[in-house]
């Protein structure tokens, strides 16, 4: 995936120093890093606050009792109309992939907040068993349609890892694990990309006005079909903001999806050793083997660790005003932590370069997630007494 820079080496490294010197050098870095950091923050920031204006004009103008267009949705619409149709200066890169790598895996660390350790626990407990079901599906259907469209295996093994388990971050894991080029993992990226967006739109209303699933259903189902992390926090939101639907014991939409989500990010742990040691011994037996550690999601501790510090405030603090102002205050600014990331994405997203992929990885890609689509939807729908909460 490129060439490594290599830094140099600084031979004080151990050394102890306090000297003013070396202060002041690193404030300076500090300074550089948040001066390209910022245009690209600020035009992501710029764009999210346009997606949450036009929402409100469209919900005043149209007399629904839910305002059918998110401003999550309309803030990835306006990213990707300005990233297509305008020439973006150089400048604003650094700051839009910082919110995609970074600023995403924040907001979703953040949400932890609304969901207590015991939620979290019961929800995984029950995602796991149709995770596992959605994962095993998407893996044997990706490789049959694989072998039959003699699809080149490293990339047909990529689209199967980004459909299944964790979008492009198991895609960006599983390419040097099974020696992939970069322009196969540029189409693998560039096709899950593509059926991510189509079902971060769609999937919201499919499940409220087509599949008529009621919240729990619809959380699991959003969380096992959708692909990347990102497109599963922006699609439950959207949905969520769309239906409003809040369980009985106080869980929306995104509570479900995103637990659900990261179930399937931590099974990367298994699932891509094992995809890699699969195709490695088909097609390349002298590949090395990965380390874990390189597959490890490690926001998802923190997404836990968030939900230690709910459960610890709710026993500690009950119902005390300050202690609700707090939870739900940062519950609040998650959203908005992770609109602004999806306006990165948006902004990130070049679709004439989604148009190179050629017609067989697009049609494996568009049978995957369809196939897990319809997985997902059995699912949920057979197991529904086991999915209330």
């Amino acid at each position: 995936m490129g060439k490594k820079t290599e830094l140099p080496v600084n031979t004080s490294a151990n050394k102890p120093s306090n000297t003013p010197g070396e202060g002041s050098s690193r404030m300076q870095q500090i300074r550089e890093t948040t001066r390209q950091l910022v245009p690209g923050i600020a035009l992501a920031a710029a764009v999210m606050a346009g997606g949450y204006g036009v929402s409100a004009i469209i919900g005043r103008i149209i007399p629904f009792e839910h305002n059918p267009v998110s401003p999550l949705l309309l803030t990835i619409v306006i990213g990707l109309i300005i990233r297509n149709v305008l020439v973006l200066p150089a400048a604003l890169k650094p700051g839009i992939v910082f919110g995609i790598k970074r600023l995403l895996r924040f907001g979703i660390i953040l949400m932890g907040i609304r969901v207590s350790l015991m939620s979290i626990a019961r929800i995984g407990a029950v995602a796991l068993g149709l995770v596992a079901v959605c994962i095993a599906g998407a893996l044997i259907i990706v490789s049959m349609l694989t072998r039959l469209m003699k699809v080149n295996p490293r990339l047909g093994s990529l689209i199967a890892a980004g459909t299944s388990i964790c979008g492009v971050s198991a895609i960006v894991a599983a390419s040097p694990m099974i020696g992939a080029t970069e322009d196969e993992t540029a189409y693998a990226v560039g096709t899950i990309t593509l059926f991510g967006l189509i079902a971060t739109a769609l999937y919201p209303y499919l499940t409220e006005l087509v599949l008529h699933l009621d919240l729990s259903q619809a959380g699991f189902f959003l969380g096992t079909s959708v692909h990347d992390t990102s497109q599963v926090t922006a699609a439950s939101l959207i949905y969520h903001e769309l239906w409003n639907r809040v369980s009985e014991s106080g869980l929306t939409g995104p509570d479900i999806a995103v637990t659900t989500k990261l179930v399937r990010n931590t099974l990367m742990i298994a699932v891509l050793p094992l995809l890699g040691f699969t195709h490695n011994r088909r097609h390349n037996p002298d590949k090395k083997k990965m380390k874990l550690s390189s597959v490890l999601p490690l926001f998802v501790i923190g997404y836990l660790a968030m939900g230690g510090v709910r459960s610890a405030g709710d026993a500690l603090f009950h119902e005390a005003g300050a202690w609700t102002a707090f939870y739900k205050g940062t519950a609040a600014v998650s959203t908005y932590v992770v609109a602004a990331a999806i306006a990165c994405i948006g902004l990130n997203t070049n679709i004439k370069s989604l148009r190179q992929l050629g017609y067989k990885p697009f049609l494996i890609g568009l049978s995957a997630a369809v196939a897990l689509g319809i997985i997902s939807y059995v699912l949920v729908s057979v197991f529904h007494a086991q999915l209330v909460f």
